[in-house]
């Protein structure tokens, strides 16, 4: 994209959540469309989402000089880092997948906790960020802790992981565009 397209995507404050939910809606429906899909592929899949949703959350903060937030940059290095990991590295990666999904989501969800507890006093649905760093941690737990899951299972935790988080993101992204269009609390 040009950096004009770029600064239009990203003008109102959650685009980039809804971008990010979306991407996380189809990657979770590619894999329950694609359920035989071989550990390869799930890899390749994975690493692909990891760096557009990683690339997304920079954006972010390059973009919305009013929603900066360090976090923010660190779980999408996190997420570009993983992804980066994962395509260059296949066959490792398929042997680690679990340890690999188990660590970013961790990760990833430890960071969007922090974020939503920053983010409090000033944004009205931070639960929902809350909520979606939650659920993403406690994902991270259960791959990292059960690695005798088939890796079928794996799969579809993961599909439903995606797709929820997904949502999640999206009325994330709802909600911040409903603040940025509402009047001001107080005239000046």
């Amino acid at each position: 994209m040009s950096d004009v397209a770029d600064r239009k995507m990203f003008k109102n404050p959650g685009t980039a959540l809804l971008v990010r939910g979306a991407l996380s809606i189809v990657f979770g429906l590619l894999i329950i469309v694609l359920p035989s899909a071989t550990a390869l592929v799930v890899v390749v899949m994975f690493g692909i989402f990891a760096i557009i949703d990683g690339i997304t959350s920079v954006a972010h903060y390059f973009y919305d000089p009013a929603g900066r937030s360090r976090w923010t940059v660190v779980g999408g290095l996190i997420s570009i880092a993983a992804g980066i990991v994962a395509i260059a590295l296949p066959g490792i990666t398929a042997a680690a997948i679990g340890l690999l999904i188990g660590l970013w989501a961790l990760v990833l969800g430890l960071s969007q906790i922090i974020l939503s507890l920053a983010a409090r006093s000033f944004i009205r649905n931070w639960g929902i960020w809350f909520l979606t760093g939650l659920v993403t941690t406690v994902f991270g737990i259960v791959v990292l802790f059960n690695p005798g899951l088939g890796f079928l299972s794996l799969v579809w935790m993961l599909a439903g992981f995606a797709i929820l988080t997904g949502l999640l993101l999206i009325a994330s992204g709802i909600g911040l565009r409903k603040l940025a269009s509402s009047p001001p609390l107080f005239a000046r």
